[in-house]
């Protein structure tokens, strides 16, 4: 969506939303979506100048850089650039194996790849761009980190234009855990101050929190619903309830202009945010499934190897305002962390079953 804003002429190649097509590769190896020899054709038909690959997981790193390959051997001229979580967590270490990578963007891209597009296609100096970690004179160079862009709310609202968002709204899946479709997801802040022990969240966006205002957040959700008929949304904020008055905001801005929809947060919400005006006011909204990370039935196991705030009376509480409210809810729990004994672990599940 930046890069239109600046008339760059911009395609989404969707791999995985060719979800039906699946490759026997060896014995019990598939690969799901677009296949190579189709993503070949694509590249040969559009000639992209720079190409984008995001690799989100450490799961996916093999699939990322088999892209890269397929790209610079079908357009050797063509800037690779990797980004996504597990590039920004390892960005070094790829650069360094996969000769096939030009470019590794960290965190948080928009600007940053507008920034390399630009100079690119100008024939400017793209080594030295903050934000990067770039081969230089036969080394690996980590330049500046880019700062953060604080006002979100001058990013324009995601280019789902440019996704097959039918194969996505009518997937098989799409409508597991949830209650109408179709369904989608949208994020409305970006970030989490918490030093939860466990969570690398950080890697990408620090622990820095920063919210998009309740106005545009609506306008998106007015949007999903009038083009695509969205009837659930799934909120995948890091921490949602952190501000509660935004919170608040939001749900009076969905009242005022009587949107029909349901939303549920599946990445979870922190328990500890939330209080009863909140969760009223969130029902009302249509609010209708909240996942709490509790992580732990054990004191001991929270205090030494998570630090997250949780406490268990107000939880139970929290969660008995949403049986009331009609909010179905869902935690998720860890087991196994360094030290725990089977003691531990069964105050985790006693504590899951009540």
């Amino acid at each position: 969506a930046v890069l239109e804003q600046e008339n760059h002429e911009v395609r989404i190649l969707d791999a995985m939303a060719d979800y039906e097509k699946i490759e026997h590769l060896q014995i019990n190896i598939f690969m799901v979506g677009t296949p190579l020899s189709k993503i070949k054709k694509e590249l040969e038909e559009f000639k992209p100048d720079v190409v984008g690959i995001h690799c989100a997981y450490t799961v996916y790193e093999k699939d990322s850089l088999s892209v890269a390959r397929l790209v610079k051997e079908t357009l050797p001229k063509s800037l690779v650039v990797l980004g996504g979580a597990h590039a920004s967590a390892s960005a070094e270490m790829l650069l360094q194996e996969n000769k096939e990578i030009d470019l590794v963007v960290r965190g948080e891209a928009e600007y940053t790849f507008r920034e390399i597009v630009e100079k690119y296609i100008n024939k400017e100096i793209i080594t030295e761009i903050d934000g990067t970690i770039v081969r230089k004179n036969g080394s690996i160079c980590v330049n500046n980190e880019r700062n953060f862009i604080f006002n979100l709310d001058e990013l324009p609202m995601p280019a789902r234009h440019l996704l097959r968002m039918d194969k996505y709204l009518n997937h098989p899946q799409n409508d597991i855990g949830t209650y109408r479709k179709p369904v989608t997801d949208m994020i409305t802040s970006r970030g989490c101050p918490q030093r939860c022990t466990f969570c690398s969240i950080f890697t990408v966006w620090k622990r820095i929190w920063r919210p998009r205002s309740a106005k545009l957040v609506v306008d998106e959700m007015e949007h999903l619903v009038k083009k695509y008929g969205i009837k659930q949304i799934r909120i995948q904020d890091d921490n949602f309830g952190i501000h509660k008055q935004r919170v608040l905001d939001i749900c009076d801005e969905i009242a005022k202009r009587k949107l029909s929809i349901k939303i549920d947060t599946p990445n979870g919400i922190g328990i500890w945010t939330l209080d009863e005006e909140m969760l009223n006011r969130m029902a009302k909204a249509g609010f209708n499934k909240l996942t709490f990370g509790i992580e732990t039935g054990s004191q001991k196991t929270l205090e030494k190897h998570i630090k997250k705030p949780i406490a268990f009376d107000q939880a139970k509480k929290i969660i008995k305002i949403c049986n009331k409210l009609g909010i179905w809810t869902m935690s998720t729990f860890i087991i196994g962390f360094p030290e725990e004994t089977i003691d531990d672990i069964n105050m985790t599940r006693e504590f899951a079953k009540h």
